[in-house]
């Protein structure tokens, strides 16, 4: 089974990119994914030249944290507030997560446009796409991004996250709509998505799939306050282990 663990946020602070560099020289992860509006992005970017890990990093579109590119976006209301910053309200609404209005729709396909743009002239060309809040995921979003991506040489979009047990049935319905629609953008993409804390309890289901079952598993590397290299989910600090102690459950070296 081939597992590739990709860190996202990479840019979005010093912390962050000091955290993913040491998680590549550790051999924790296998990519990473640049939020190019975020105030550390050009840094992020220098930082994997000089350690050569720069072919290893995809795009993280962000349309809920920071400030957008576009002026467009930072006037936009149902997206940003009085100051132009990204506010995440429409990724909490569940009108706006299924419809945009129309002006709102053309911001941000200017804004997903001017993100591709800029991780291009960054030295991006992975051409790996996933998003902060995993708004890419949601109808909204997707039915601008799928047809934006047809104009750019992109390999892989990541799925809906799909390791998880329980939860709504219409939501695990949605999902598989969605994930088939990425798939069939995507050829290369994995079967499954989900974080290091989702795969351990999803594991057993797995095999069934066979050797093919190719998974991306999601961490958000920091450091805690001892300056121990952890993985950031739901609030909470985890160890960020080997893969294969996440595949054992072991607790690393």
């Amino acid at each position: 089974m081939a597992i590739i663990v990709n860190a996202d946020d990479f840019g979005i602070s010093e912390n962050v990119n000091t955290a993913i560099t040491e998680a590549f020289k550790k051999g924790l992860i296998d990519r990473t994914t640049l939020m190019v509006n975020m105030p550390f992005a050009e840094d992020a970017m220098e930082i994997a030249k000089e350690e050569g890990f720069d072919a290893k990093v995809g795009l993280h579109i962000n349309l809920t944290s920071g400030i957008p590119i576009t002026r467009e976006m930072a006037a936009d209301r149902v997206m940003c507030d009085s100051n132009g910053e990204f506010t995440a309200d429409f990724a909490r609404n569940l009108k706006t997560r299924f419809f945009l209005p129309k002006k709102t729709r053309e911001n941000v396909e200017k804004e997903i446009r001017a993100q591709l743009d800029r991780y291009r002239a960054l030295g991006g060309t992975l051409w790996h796409v996933d998003s902060h809040h995993y708004v890419h995921t949601d109808p909204s979003v997707w039915i601008i991004l799928r047809r934006v991506l047809k104009d750019y040489p992109i390999t892989s979009v990541r799925l809906g996250r799909n390791m998880y047990v329980g939860g709504n049935p219409l939501l695990h319905i949605y999902k598989i709509i969605l994930n088939s629609s990425v798939r069939s953008f995507c050829k290369g993409n994995p079967c499954y998505f989900g974080s290091a804390q989702d795969y351990r309890e999803y594991i057993q289901k797995l095999p069934e799939c066979g050797p093919e079952a190719e998974t991306e598993i999601m961490v958000h590397p920091v450091y805690d306050d001892n300056g121990c290299l952890c993985d950031e989910y739901m609030g909470r600090l985890y160890k960020l282990e080997p893969v294969k102690d996440i595949i054992t459950g072991g607790t690393g070296d």
